[in-house]
C-alpha cells in the first residue's frame, strides 16, 4: 500500500492530535522542514490544511510535499510563540515568512572604559557600555559615527592600536579624535566629551547646544574668532546629525504598517528610539495577517523591543506576553486607531509602505515579463530557481568556483556557494567547471535541492563538460546555458549563447533586449562573487607564505606585527628600526623579518 502524503496524510494524523496549544513542523520526504507553525488549538489549525480549496497556491504547494508531521504541545500560547520563533531560526523553513537576511541590526556602542570609544556593534548586547539604535544599515552607523567624531572627537580605534600609539594618528590631525592615546587631552576632559555624546544620542541636545552657544558668544566677545568658528561648526554639525529625527514621543516606540495589493504585501518597520529613527521594509508574496506575529518575533529576537509597538493591523494579545518572556521587558502592543503623534507616525509609515509596494510591483512586472522570456528561451514550463557558475584563478593558483542563485524576486544570497577547487596548480578551466558541478549536483541529489536551470560563464567547452557530468549522474531535469563572452571581455555586449538542447549551435541574441540585460546581470554577479572569493583565498595564501614561513614568527608575533603595521605589505616595506619598535619583537626577530622581505 502506497504511503499517504499531502492532505490525505494530514487527515490520517488528526485523530492523534490534541486541542492543546503548541507548535507543528511539516517535513518533506527527505526529512527537510517545510514549515513551522503555532496554534492555540493544534487539531483545529491542522484541519485547515486538509481543506485545499481554501488554501492559497503557495500553501497548496507546501501541503502536496508533506510526508511527515511533528507536533509539540506547550503550556500556553506564549510558549508556543517562543518555540515557533526558535524553530524558525533553527530550520529556516522555505515556506515560512523569513527576514531577508539573518544578520542582527547594527548599533552604535559607546564603550565603558577609561577612554571610551565609539564603535559599530552587532550581536548580543553583552559588552559593557551604552548602546544607541538600532540602525537600518551598517552604512548609517558608519556615517553617524563619522559625524559624531567631528563634533566630539571620540576615538574609534581598537584597544591594541590605542595602546601602541607613540604619536597622534591621522584622525587627530583632521580633528576627528582628541588624541587620548598620546596625552593630548586629560582623562576628565575626555570623560566630559563622552558624556556629551551619550546625552546627545539620548535626545538631550538642547542643554548641550545652549552651552556651545554661550561658549561661541564668549569667544566672539574676546575676539577669538577662530575658536568661535570652530564652536559654531560644532553647533551646525549637531543640528545636521539630529536633523528632523526628533519626535514628541515620550517612550521608545516602533511603528509597523502593512500595505497589500495584488497578493503582495509591503511590511514597513520604523524604529523610534532615543530621538533617533530608522526603518526596514520587506516585500512578501502571499502574506497573511496571522503571519505578522511570527515575523515580529523574528525581528525582536535580534533587537531589544521598545516600550510600545504600534501596529496597523490587529494581532494576538498573547504577543506582548511572549515578548516579555523572550526579553524580560514589558511591551505594550497598540493597534489602530491612534491619536496625536502616533497617528502622524502611522500615517507616514502607511504612506511609505504603499509607495514602496507600488515601486516594487512596477519593477516586478518588468521582472515577470523578462523572466518569462528567459523561461521560454530555456524551453521549460516553470522556472523557480536558476544557478549561475563562474571560476576565478591566476594560472591555476588560488582557484575558486562560485555559484550564485536567483529567483524572480532577485538574487538569493543565502544560497550563494564557494568551492575551493582541488585541481592544484593547473590552468584547466574545463576541469574546474567539471569539478564544481560534480560536487554541486552530488549534494543536490542527496538533499533533493536541484535548480531548474544553470547558466555557465563560458562557451561550448564548459557546456560539454557539464553535460558529461549530468549524463554520468543521471540528471536530466536541468536546462543548461553557456554564455560565451565576445571580444574577450564581459562588457562588450557581444555574447553568444549555447543551450543544452542543441549544444553545438550558437544563438546570437538581441544584445539590446531586456532579456540580454538580465542575463548579463546574472553573469556579472557570478563573476563579481567569484573574483571576490578568489581574492580572499589569494590574500590568505599570501599571508601564510609571507609571515608563517619566517622562522620565529608564530601566531602571537604575527598578530602583533599586523596590529602595528596594519598589513603584510606595510610589514614588507618597513625599515629595521621600524620593526624593532614593535612591542614583543626583539632585535634578533626584527632582523629575521627584515631579511626575509629584503634579501
Amino acid at each position: 500500500m502506497a504511503k499517504l502524503t499531502g492532505a490525505q496524510f494530514l487527515k490520517s494524523k488528526l485523530s492523534h492530535i490534541s486541542h492543546h496549544p503548541g507548535v507543528y513542523r511539516m517535513l518533506d520526504e527527505n526529512g527537510i522542514v517545510l514549515y513551522v507553525g503555532k496554534a492555540k488549538d493544534l487539531r483545529k489549525r491542522l484541519t485547515n490544511y486538509t481543506q485545499e480549496n481554501r488554501l492559497s497556491y503557495r500553501i497548496q504547494q507546501m501541503v502536496h510535499r508533506v510526508h511527515d508531521l511533528i507536533t509539540i504541545e506547550t503550556a500556553g500560547e506564549a510558549e508556543a510563540f517562543l518555540l515557533e520563533a526558535e524553530l524558525i531560526k533553527q530550520f529556516r523553513p522555505y515556506y515560512n515568512i523569513l527576514l531577508k537576511d539573518d544578520k542582527s541590526y547594527p548599533y552604535i556602542l559607546l564603550t565603558k572604559e577609561q577612554f571610551p570609544r565609539l564603535v559599530k556593534y552587532r550581536g548580543p548586547r553583552n559588552k559593557e557600555g551604552t548602546y544607541f539604535g538600532p540602525f537600518d544599515s551598517g552604512f548609517a552607523v558608519n556615517n553617524t559615527i563619522k559625524e559624531l567624531q567631528k563634533i566630539f572627537q571620540i576615538r574609534s580605534c581598537t584597544n591594541t592600536y590605542f595602546a601602541q600609539r607613540k604619536r597622534p594618528c591621522l584622525l587627530y590631525q583632521i580633528k576627528r579624535c582628541s588624541g587620548p592615546c598620546c596625552g593630548c587631552i586629560s582623562v576628565e576632559q575626555y570623560a566630559k566629551s563622552a558624556k556629551q555624546v551619550s546625552e546627545f544620542m539620548q535626545g538631550k541636545s538642547s542643554t548641550l547646544q545652549m552651552q556651545l552657544t554661550k561658549m561661541m558668544q564668549a569667544y566672539s566677545a574676546q575676539e577669538e574668532f577662530e575658536k568661535a568658528a570652530a564652536v559654531r561648526d560644532k553647533i551646525v554639525a549637531l543640528n545636521h546629525v539630529q536633523g528632523t529625527l526628533q519626535t514628541e514621543l515620550k517612550q521608545e516606540t516602533d511603528v509597523i504598517a502593512l500595505a497589500e495589493k495584488n497578493g503582495v504585501t509591503c511590511l514597513q518597520v520604523f524604529f523610534h528610539r532615543n530621538k533617533l529613527s530608522s526603518n526596514i521594509f520587506q516585500i512578501i508574496s502571499d502574506f497573511h495577517v496571522e503571519d505578522l506575529d511570527a515575523f515580529l518575533m523574528q525581528i525582536y529576537d535580534k533587537i531589544s523591543p521598545p516600550e510600545v509597538i504600534c501596529l496597523s493591523e490587529k494581532v494576538s494579545t498573547v504577543l506582548a506576553n511572549a515578548l516579555h518572556k523572550l526579553t524580560g521587558k514589558k511591551v505594550q502592543i497598540q493597534c489602530t486607531p491612534f491619536r496625536g503623534v502616533k497617528r502622524q507616525l502611522m500615517k507616514q509609515a502607511l504612506r511609505n509602505a504603499e509607495q514602496t509596494l507600488d515601486q516594487s510591483l512596477q519593477k516586478e512586472k518588468i521582472n515577470i515579463d523578462v523572466w518569462g522570456e528567459l523561461q521560454k528561451l530555456l524551453g521549460i514550463q516553470k522556472l523557480q530557481k536558476i544557478e549561475v557558475y563562474d571560476n576565478s584563478h591566476i594560472q591555476g593558483t588560488s582557484a575558486v568556483g562560485a555559484m550564485i542563485a536567483a529567483t524572480i524576486a532577485g538574487f538569493d544570497k543565502n544560497l550563494y556557494r564557494r568551492f575551493n577547487i582541488n585541481l592544484a596548480e593547473t590552468n584547466n578551466d574545463f576541469g574546474m567547471m567539471q569539478e564544481v558541478l560534480t560536487r554541486r549536483l552530488k549534494r543536490g541529489l542527496k538533499e533533493n535541492d536541484l535548480p531548474d536551470a544553470i547558466i555557465l560563464d563560458g562557451g561550448k567547452g564548459q557546456l560539454s563538460e557539464v553535460l558529461k557530468v549530468m549524463d554520468e549522474m543521471g540528471v536530466d531535469s536541468i536546462k543548461v546555458m553557456a554564455m560565451a563572452k565576445g571580444a574577450g571581455q564581459h562588457d562588450k555586449g557581444l555574447e553568444t549563447l549555447f543551450l543544452s538542447d542543441n549544444p553545438t549551435t550558437p544563438i546570437v541574441p538581441d544584445h539590446k533586449s531586456q532579456l540580454m540585460f538580465l542575463l548579463q546581470r546574472l553573469r556579472d554577479e557570478a563573476h563579481r562573487y567569484a573574483i571576490g572569493s578568489h581574492r580572499q583565498k589569494r590574500a590568505k595564501a599570501f599571508l601564510h607564505s609571507s609571515l608563517d614561513d619566517i622562522e620565529g614568527i608564530g601566531a602571537k608575533r604575527k598578530k602583533l606585527l599586523l596590529a602595528h603595521f596594519g598589513s603584510v605589505r606595510a610589514i614588507s616595506g618597513a625599515s629595521l628600526e621600524g620593526l624593532k619598535k614593535v612591542a614583543g619583537l626583539d632585535e634578533k626577530i626584527a632582523k629575521k623579518v627584515y631579511t626575509f622581505f629584503h634579501e
